[in-house]
């Protein structure tokens, strides 16, 4: 599994709202995604977090689909452009460990190095 993380600053007078309507895609990626989940900086309204779980199993799988995808998303980088002054994040991570820190039983559950992870 990959995590893809956008990080972005809207233009001075630009708004959320902005934002979506440049983002939001013509149509889908044709693979599994869960997310994007948007997320709106709660110290600086400007910056704007995405965040997307692309479950793919393998590198070369993943490369496949953002090749296929590639043209699209360029078009929708190119309106995204015009309602953001910078992206400061922006990458594709793979996926090494998840955990729970909801309680403390799952915080213990999932401690580094023990065999019930």
């Amino acid at each position: 599994m990959y995590v893809a993380i956008l990080i972005r600053r809207l233009k001075p007078g630009k708004t959320y709202d902005d934002f979506i309507a440049a983002w939001y895609p013509e149509k889908g990626f044709d693979m599994p995604v869960a997310g994007p989940d948007l997320c709106v900086n709660i110290a600086d309204e400007r910056e704007i977090a995405a965040i997307a779980y692309l479950d793919v199993a393998e590198r070369p799988s993943l490369e496949a689909v953002l090749e296929r995808v590639a043209e699209q998303e360029a078009k929708r980088h190119t309106r995204i452009d015009h309602v953001i002054e910078a992206t400061s994040v922006r990458g594709i991570y793979e996926v090494k460990d998840r955990f729970d820190f909801s309680t403390d039983e799952t915080v213990a559950a999932t401690v580094p190095g023990r065999a019930s992870r």
